[in-house]
């Protein structure tokens, strides 16, 4: 009978540890630990296409034109597939679908073909050089979509318009305001002329023409496309340095972002039946461009992410020159979805961790020391230990803490937590099976007894 009720005791004692260790189970750790900006001031993305999210499944408005590679270019609509789209809601920023919504902390300053050049000028930052001499057949609408007043040779003017973009704030205002700036520029600096020579069959310089049924025409295309490449490469060295140090002395207190370079045209072939690797020879520029901002990002204090493994859209489609790039070139030289998901992931990374806000006081109680501590389920070490009490900074995604200490005989005790935060911001922490919480102060006792039931059974067991 003795040992029926013992078998039962354990049982239920059994049943109500099952029971408790059940309950851990709803404090859910959360995978978002990166700074959150919203509440500092917001995020503002400048950038070209790739930036606008040219390509990415939220840029379609008439799904039936998306095959034939047509594009919605309304600019007014924020496209909820591009990168600075997802990184603004992972970083708790408001994303109205309307750029212009002042409730929104979300800015995506951007326009297809954006170049440094471009950028500059809007700044007023001079750089001995002007746009129109790539004839880019839309500065004029790029100067009315950001809101500046300016004469299409370059020169700053000193009000802003009722440009599209510029109804979400005047560009020096939103510099100054926020707290997270992205900047990709590059690609249209450095491979807008060869595109155009191209896609187009002539030179922006010289107004040169080519037959491109003539081998010693297709040779001396590439050698003009190759020298334009080399061209606007020199300019992007020389001068986006001197834009990312113009963004960083004007909000000194930002998290700035280079975003790298990728290979626009990797795929491309000269012809559909040969596999000539023409777009290859371009990946040596992306390799450059992106070494240059590895060694800037230290020399002007920011940060650099490395995207040049993003998708494209004509990536498993295979395409070539004298084939369908003419017409399928808007559409394949921008990342797929699965592209502007990696570049998400790949910024994302190098952001600062969520910031901590109050200590969290803990006693430790008959611990004697402290060996790790697990917050959400993920390992710090920011935690200092005076005397018995244990001080772990938190943010206000702390969800759970985990505590464990190892004895001499290499057995480790573990106590977890559930962070309860203030009002006044401050933390407190509920044990599991402590004092603090309804379920601890019923299973308390039981979890005692069967403490206690467990040493008798060893010492009977000793004997």
């Amino acid at each position: 009978m003795k040992r029926n009720f013992v078998k039962t005791l354990s049982v239920f004692l059994a049943l109500a540890v099952i029971l408790s260790a059940c309950a851990l189970t709803s404090f859910a750790a959360t995978a978002e630990t990166v700074r959150q900006y919203g509440s500092r001031g917001g995020y503002l993305a400048i950038g070209d296409s790739i930036s606008r999210g040219c390509g990415a499944d939220g840029f379609y408005i008439d799904t039936d034109k998306a095959e034939g590679g047509q594009y919605d270019l309304f600019e007014l609509r924020n496209v909820e597939g591009a990168f600075p789209y997802l990184i603004a809601q992972a970083v708790g920023c408001e994303t109205p679908s309307d750029i212009t919504d002042s409730s929104g902390t979300y800015w995506p300053c951007a326009y297809p073909g954006m170049t440094v050049a471009m950028m500059l000028d809007l700044l007023g930052v001079e750089d001995n050089f002007t746009d129109t001499e790539l004839d880019y057949m839309y500065y004029k609408d790029m100067l009315k979509y950001f809101g500046c007043e300016q004469s299409f040779n370059g020169t700053h003017g000193e009000s802003y318009a009722e440009g599209e973009c510029a109804q979400c704030g005047n560009i020096y205002e939103l510099i100054d305001r926020a707290s997270l700036i992205t900047v990709q520029l590059g690609m249209a600096d450095v491979f807008y002329r060869a595109y155009r020579i191209a896609t187009n069959g002539n030179s922006l310089a010289g107004g040169l023409s080519f037959d491109l049924r003539s081998t010693d025409a297709i040779k001396e295309l590439v050698s003009t496309a190759i020298k334009e490449l080399k061209a606007g490469e020199e300019y992007w060295k020389t001068y986006y340095p001197l834009l990312i140090k113009t963004l960083r002395e004007r909000n000194p207190d930002a998290d700035i972002v280079m975003v790298g370079a990728f290979n626009l045209v990797s795929d491309l072939t000269l012809a559909d039946e040969t596999i000539a690797p023409l777009g290859s020879l371009m990946s040596a520029i992306t390799v450059s461009m992106n070494n240059c901002m590895r060694k800037w990002q230290e020399e002007y204090d920011v940060l650099f992410a490395d995207i040049s493994n993003a998708e494209t859209l004509a990536t498993e489609k295979g395409w070539s020159l004298l084939g369908d790039f003419k017409d399928n070139s808007f559409a394949g030289t921008h990342p797929s979805q699965n592209g502007y998901n990696y570049i998400t992931r790949r910024i994302l990374s190098v952001l600062p961790e969520t910031e901590t806000y109050e200590g969290l006081a803990l006693d430790i109680g008959t611990l004697d020391k402290v060996d790790f501590v697990l917050v959400n389920g993920v390992k710090v070490n920011n935690y200092t230990l005076d005397g018995k009490i244990l001080i772990v900074p938190c943010s206000p995604l702390a969800v759970n803490l985990t505590i464990g200490a190892e004895n001499e005989n290499g057995k480790i005790t573990i106590r977890t937590y559930q962070i309860v935060r203030n009002t006044d911001g401050t933390y407190k922490a509920c044990r599991i099976y402590g004092n603090s919480d309804a379920l601890g102060i019923f299973l308390r006792p039981i979890h005692l007894i069967l403490r206690i039931f467990n040493l008798i059974r060893e010492k009977i067991a000793g004997n």
